[in-house]
């Protein structure tokens, strides 16, 4: 397994170069440059722009642009923000925990309720329970994030604030006003404040996860119940639960496996529209405000960023193959 995992990250190498060179050249060709925002002071002279963009490279040819941020990224140098006039890697270190957070309990709270949902409605296949499961999966799929983390806000902040005087569940950031905490140096009101705060959020990033979670485990179910070894499990007097469990939901695991690795990226989109309509101050809320200042340095190093945990994603989902299928071989 361990040279499978070293011959994957050596063919991963080539796939980050071609995509790191592609995401340079797309914000190099947008009609508003790169360093743009460093040259809208109206009483620069020329000579002033001309040395700016001479002191930081910006005038030289585009490979020649292109090798010089690899060779820094190379020391973990993601460039500079010309807004807030802080480096890039200080200002994604700040946010990615935050995020992560955000990211990893919709993620938990997705597997604890996904799983039981999709082995429920592939045991009672076809019976009311699954038709009811599968329509609101159906309607999981189809809810626009944006409008569905407004609607909780209304029922569950806004209504109950006007009609009872207090808000159910917080509307935006982290902490209360006044209780400002950090990951790193939490006090002991500070989880309970935080995990208020992660209610909602965390419910509007996981629920189209919850959806296709749950179709894909009744869907990779029903193949496995169908299959000669569990009929076998029952006719030896096994319980219905140890069959399901054991022989049936181990072994329809590929497939959610595999969703699993592919949903990093769908689960960072999804915290894009999550934290601006929660003012989350993550990753997401953070790309959007760099897209809106022109602040590409930022917005590169977080598409970069992404793009090295959509690789390590798929390889960890690879990885896992041999432990849900001891038939799988690496060689």
């Amino acid at each position: 397994m361990t040279t499978y995992a070293v011959r994957r990250i050596l063919q991963a190498i080539p796939l980050l170069l071609v995509i790191s060179f592609v995401l340079f050249a797309i914000l190099q060709v947008l009609p508003e440059k790169p360093w743009d925002l460093l040259l809208r002071n109206p009483r620069m002279t020329a000579a002033d722009r001309a040395r700016l963009l001479a002191y930081y490279g910006f005038n030289q040819p585009f490979l020649t642009q292109y090798l010089t941020y690899m060779r820094n990224l190379l020391h973990f140098d993601l460039g500079f923000s010309y807004f807030s006039h802080q480096t890039t890697v200080s200002l994604i270190a700040e946010r990615l925990p935050n995020t992560a957070l955000l990211m990893g309990t919709a993620y938990i709270f997705t597997l604890l309720v996904a799983i039981p949902i999709g082995i429920v409605a592939a045991v009672k296949q076809y019976s009311k329970l699954d038709n009811f499961l599968t329509t609101g999966a159906f309607i999981g799929i189809s809810l626009p994030q944006f409008w569905f983390g407004l609607m909780l806000i209304i029922l569950l902040s806004v209504l109950p604030y006007q009609h009872l005087g207090f808000r159910l569940f917080p509307t935006d950031g982290m902490w209360d006003s006044g209780h400002e905490g950090n990951l790193a140096h939490l006090n002991l009101g500070d989880p309970l404040n935080l995990a208020w705060h992660l209610v909602l959020p965390g419910i509007v990033l996981a629920v189209q996860s919850i959806a296709q979670y749950s179709r894909f485990v009744r869907s990779s179910m029903l193949d496995v119940l169908s299959q000669d070894y569990i009929r076998t499990a029952r006719a030896k007097g096994l319980s219905q639960l140890r069959v399901v469990v054991r022989h049936g939901f181990r072994n329809s695991l590929l497939p959610l496996i595999t969703l699993m690795g592919l949903d990093v990226p769908q689960l960072f989109a999804g915290a894009l529209i999550t934290e601006q309509v929660f003012t989350w101050p993550g990753m997401g809320r953070l790309f959007w405000e760099s897209a809106g200042k022109g602040d590409y340095q930022v917005l590169l190093g977080i598409m970069i960023i992404l793009a090295v945990l959509v690789v390590v994603g798929n390889l960890i989902a690879d990885l896992a193959y041999g432990w849900a299928d001891p038939r799988i071989q690496y060689r």
